[in-house]
This record gives structure tokens, sequence and C-alpha cells, in this order.
């Protein structure tokens, strides 16, 4: 049996999966909340092993529930249930230590599916937010492996890093405890492996991190 708790806070949509986990006779629906309020404290006293959770919450947001649950009960497993599908929801719920990512538009079939498999360790996802995730890593191999063949030094790679980040070359200087000459030493030799003219085009290749 395992046990869920749902935090959504339209009450149509939360009537809706209730009735269908209450229909499965594997899950059981011990908290059925409208924001993270009361989460914790409701948690303490019994804890769910799968949490269905909305983004667009009042007050506490479903992706500082996340951080929440998961500084307390790692154990927990938290499905993103929402229907956002924007980049800076989806590596923002994961980035909190979301197990997995529908929308609500995904069939209840599917939602029961990705229940039970994220219970079992697995990381479900509607395949849209899968891609996305893809193309995200795929990028970051990419931008990685530039990076290595331009076979910068730790130094570059560090100041690589910070110019990315968008600080200022005095900023960067103080922080590295560099004069404003070696850094820009540095720079033309970081433009240079990179085959790059200007910190537009640096960003422009390797974006920002």
């Amino acid at each position: 049996m395992i046990n869920v708790a749902i935090i959504e806070d339209n009450f149509q949509y939360r009537t809706t999966i209730s009735i269908i986990l209450q229909l499965n006779e594997n899950l059981k629906l011990i908290h059925k909340i409208e924001d993270c309020d009361e989460m914790i404290s409701l948690f303490e006293l019994q804890k769910p092993d799968v949490v269905l959770m909305d983004i667009d919450l009042p007050r506490i947001n479903g992706i500082q529930g996340v951080w929440e649950i998961k500084k307390r009960w790692t154990e927990i497993k938290v499905l993103m249930l929402t229907v956002f599908e924007d980049d800076e929801k989806i590596f923002g719920a994961i980035k909190a230590g979301a197990n997995g990512y529908l929308l609500k538009k995904d069939s209840p079939q599917k939602i029961l599916d990705a229940i039970d498999a994220v219970y079992k360790g697995e990381s479900p996802m509607n395949g849209m937010i899968a891609s996305k995730v893809l193309d995200y890593f795929l990028q970051f191999q990419q931008k990685s492996l530039i990076v290595y063949e331009a076979n910068l030094t730790e130094r570059e790679k560090e100041i690589l890093h910070l110019l990315i980040k968008g600080l200022s070359y005095k900023q960067i200087a103080s922080d590295i405890f560099i004069s404003i000459e070696t850094l820009n030493s540095h720079i033309k030799n970081i433009y240079r492996k990179l085959n790059v003219h200007s910190r537009s085009e640096l960003a422009f290749r390797l974006g920002r991190t």
C-alpha cells in the first residue's frame, strides 16, 4: 500500500484526483490539502510515501514546498502535477528535489502509473518535459566539450565561469585576487582558445551557468 498526499489548491481538480486515487486498491490517500502551510505538521503525524505537488500554490509555492519536504524527509517521493511547462518551473522543481514531473492534462492512468513508478525509485515524466530535460543535458554536455577541447587552465576555467555569470571585470579581479591587467591577459587567452571575439559571443556559445 502506497500512502499518498495531495497538495493542490484547485478544489475541483483536488477532488477529481482524490476520487481517482481512492478507487485504486494499492493506494491510500492520507492527506488532501490546499497549500503547504500545514504540510509539515501533518507529515510529522503521518508521513506519506508519495506527494502529488502543484506549483502555483498560495503563500508557499510548490517548488519551495519540495525544498521543505526534502530538507526533512529525503525518502518522501515528490511528483509534480501542474499546468506549467516552462523551463524555469521544470528545472526549479527538479533542482529542489522533485522525483517526477507530470502535467495535469496527462491521463488518470498515467498519473496512477507514475505514482507507482516514483514509489519504486523511478523518475516518471511527461514526454514533453522529458524531452526538455534531455535537451538541457545534451546542451550542457556540448558546452562542457567545448571548454574541455579548448584546453583551458584551471584559472581560465574559473574566470570563464565568472564571466558567464555576468560579473564585472572589477568584481572578478577582486574575487580571485588578481589585478585587472592580469585578468585582461587571461581573458585574451580564453577568447583565443575558444575562438570568440567578445563577451557577448562567449555568452551566446556557452550560455549562463
